[in-house]
């Protein structure tokens, strides 16, 4: 028995289906008929009964129901008892790639000077997985791609930023992607959120003859442009720290490009220390909003 099983079957109870669990829980609706099914499995018995009206709970899974939410609810607090001791304890913390190549230096070494006594556990992954580890409590806070509409979780922005589309120097403006002469597109895997927006901007468009190349870093990303080979979207604040930007033509694409990172953390679960990682980050998120829109705006 594993705890993401009975976070599924809880939230399967409350919603009445499994549809509806996967948007509380930001999962795919496959994975939590998944959980449901090892849990069932697991303990031998079914939990819910299965009609065309969608799911309610069996006798043995209203016995289980009140039983699973008490084991939730401790584990969540044991979690935070552990994490969080007047100004010490530990604050796992998740960001995207980008977060951390420019944002969250700054962030920690401020927040190291104000905070000594916090031990910080900082990981990476793309925003699929952030929000899927917030989620199950494997994380305290993250920094992904936002907002993110679930009940089960709660967001607050960070800061802004522009995604670019860049391409070889002599390329002509591009302001929608009929204007691309290239052969192929850079991006990230589909679990990336701005995969999934480039991918969107393209179907929108009908540009289906483009293929996207995946590749897991912007400065290889940045060396295939400079030779010509195809285009790739970038973050500004990540371009201007690429060695070699000047050697590309970056094209803005307007409201498209629009970015916001957000501060997400399960609902109610916002611990002491990361509400002061929000607060030591407010400064700092201001400060960035109005040095990129100065670039953006007329």
């Amino acid at each position: 028995m594993h705890l993401s099983q009975l976070r599924a079957f809880c939230a399967v109870a409350q919603t009445g289906s499994i549809s509806g669990a996967a948007r509380v829980l930001n999962r795919v609706p496959s994975g939590i008929t998944v959980r449901i099914q090892q849990l069932e499995q697991d303990l031998g018995c079914e939990l819910f009964l299965r009609d065309r009206q969608g799911m309610s709970l069996s006798q043995n899974g209203r016995l289980l129901l009140d039983h699973a939410q008490r084991i939730l609810d401790l584990t969540d607090s044991t979690r935070l008892l552990m994490r969080e001791e007047d100004l010490g304890g530990k604050l796992v913390i998740g960001a995207l790639d980008v977060v951390l190549v420019d944002f969250m230096p700054a962030l920690i070494g401020t927040f190291r000077k104000r905070y000594s006594g916090i031990g910080l556990d900082i990981r990476h992954e793309a925003s699929e997985v952030l929000v899927q580890h917030v989620a199950d409590g494997t994380l305290d806070i993250a920094l992904t791609d936002g907002p993110v509409q679930s009940k089960a979780l709660e967001s607050r922005l960070a800061f802004v930023d522009e995604m670019l589309l860049i391409t070889e120097l002599n390329h002509p403006a591009v302001r929608k992607p009929s204007d691309l002469q290239c052969a192929e597109l850079y991006g990230f895997r589909h679990d990336c959120s701005f995969r999934f927006r480039m991918d969107r901007w393209l179907a929108e468009a009908r540009i289906s003859h483009l293929p996207v190349t995946e590749i897991e870093s912007y400065h290889t990303m940045l060396a295939c442009v400079t030779a010509g080979m195809g285009a790739a979207w970038v973050l500004r604040s990540v371009l201007q720290t690429l060695p070699g930007h000047q050697h590309v033509r970056s094209h803005s694409l307007g409201e498209v490009g629009y970015t916001e990172i957000h501060y997400l953390w399960r609902s109610g679960q916002l611990s002491p220390n990361a509400r002061r990682l929000i607060e030591t980050g407010s400064e700092l998120g201001e400060r960035r909003n109005t040095q990129t829109w100065s670039k953006v705006l007329p």
